[in-house]
């Protein structure tokens, strides 16, 4: 009976977990797309950046795309400031997509995420160090005092154990 399982098993691939959430966020998303159309079109042109983060990170957590998505919204959101403050409208739209000056706001902040990833992790690595350092001198100072209080037997008794083994 265990083998019939295994076979069965075997042609057939397990569906994702997420698939039915994945489906229904798209049906949900599409009336807000229709109506919201020329914003998307800014939007899909200003956020490519943060589209190509999401295929080249392979972590779990995708703190890559995660950085780069934020500031290349924040260098997109003037583009679509812009065109919210002229009634979304179709033209608007193709001209903000278009503006050398977007593309270059847009990218420029995608490229700070970058910077801010690829550089966060050694400056953290050395501030970490440097903090547990500190710790580990204060903790030695602190065992010099108790030594210095109760004597040789505190560093011994440690070394050999507790005196019930």
């Amino acid at each position: 009976m265990a083998s019939q399982a295994n076979e069965a098993g075997k042609g057939s691939r397990p569906r994702k977990a997420g698939m039915g959430r994945v489906l229904v966020t798209g049906f949900l998303l599409l009336p807000v797309i229709a109506v919201l159309f020329p914003t998307c079109m800014v939007l899909a042109s200003g956020m490519a950046p943060t589209v190509v983060a999401f295929l080249v990170d392979r972590s779990r957590n995708k703190f890559l795309t995660l950085t780069v998505g934020m500031m290349n919204f924040c260098g997109t959101l003037p583009g679509v400031v812009d065109l919210w403050q002229h009634w979304q409208s179709y033209d608007m739209a193709v001209r903000i997509a278009t503006d050398p000056f977007f593309w270059a706001l847009a990218y420029a902040a995608a490229g700070v995420g970058w910077l801010i990833y690829l550089s966060l992790p050694p400056v953290l690595d050395t501030f970490y160090s440097v903090v547990t350092d500190r710790r580990i001198a204060a903790l030695r100072k602190r065992q010099a005092a108790l030594v210095d209080t109760w004597g040789e037997e505190v560093v011994r008794a440690e070394r050999n154990g507790p005196a019930g083994d």
